[in-house]
């Protein structure tokens, strides 16, 4: 049981160990212990396949926390601070609800586990109604000498299988930015889900991508001045 690593991952600015206490902490190594033992992965299991019966874990057993967006969707008049569990992996694990930040913090929480390598990214979703910055998690291996990069949406993937849509052209289709402290520091605000989408990618210091193909080097920030300017003009990243 890989207890600093959990830690780790829950004190990144983009999570926050603020929304925790001693108790919830110590539930969520008691039940990630529990989840993993009953997993169907051993020592032989392949990355990928590890990688996938995580993310299908998650899909599975863990909904989208609706009244969490009350205020945001004008449905309340404050922000009810009880919600914030909704942000960590202890609820999606424990109470089997949880918004996209407990959702990926999950994802990451349980490849942990497996010793995977895992990133959170802030993305916009598609579509001009999306407004609010949305989690993925993405986990990093080595396959034939080469790294590789995979994003897990478990809770967009699952809304896309409801509604028979293509989820890998819906990933395409979306913008992905490493957390900047713009964001991170302040990740709740007024309505308890921060900064929006629009405001976060209008800062010109945030680099994104658009769709997956590029995640590594986002990830690994390899880009220079004059590169960008060249997969700007190629379409590959761009800032739009």
């Amino acid at each position: 049981m890989n207890i600093d690593a959990i830690a780790d991952i829950i004190k990144e600015p983009v999570h926050g160990s603020q929304f925790y206490s001693k108790a919830t902490f110590a539930d969520l190594v008691s039940k990630v212990q529990h989840i993993c033992g009953n997993l169907e992965i051993t020592e032989q299991s392949k990355t990928e396949s590890i990688i996938s019966i995580v993310n299908n874990y998650i899909k599975y057993n863990v909904s989208l926390r609706n009244q969490y967006f009350d205020t945001f969707c004008e449905r309340t008049e404050t922000f009810d601070t009880n919600e914030l569990v909704y942000r960590t992996a202890y609820a999606a694990l424990e109470k089997g609800e949880a918004m996209c930040a407990g959702f990926t913090e999950a994802v990451r929480v349980l490849l942990s586990q497996y010793g995977i390598k895992t990133h959170t990214l802030l993305t916009k979703l598609p579509g001009k109604n999306k407004r609010l910055l949305h989690y993925v998690a993405v986990a990093e291996y080595e396959k034939d000498g080469e790294k590789k990069y995979i994003v897990l949406d478990p809770e967009r993937q699952a809304n896309c299988e409801r509604k028979g849509m293509d989820f890998e052209k819906y990933q395409s289709n979306m913008l992905y930015a490493l957390p900047h402290p713009i964001f991170t520091n302040d990740v709740v605000g007024e309505t308890g889900l921060g900064m929006q989408a629009e405001e976060y990618f209008s800062h010109p210091e945030i680099i994104r991508t658009t769709g997956t193909s590029q995640i590594g080097r986002l990830i690994n920030n390899t880009y220079s001045k004059k590169n960008i300017k060249e997969e700007l003009d190629g379409g590959e990243i761009n800032r739009d």
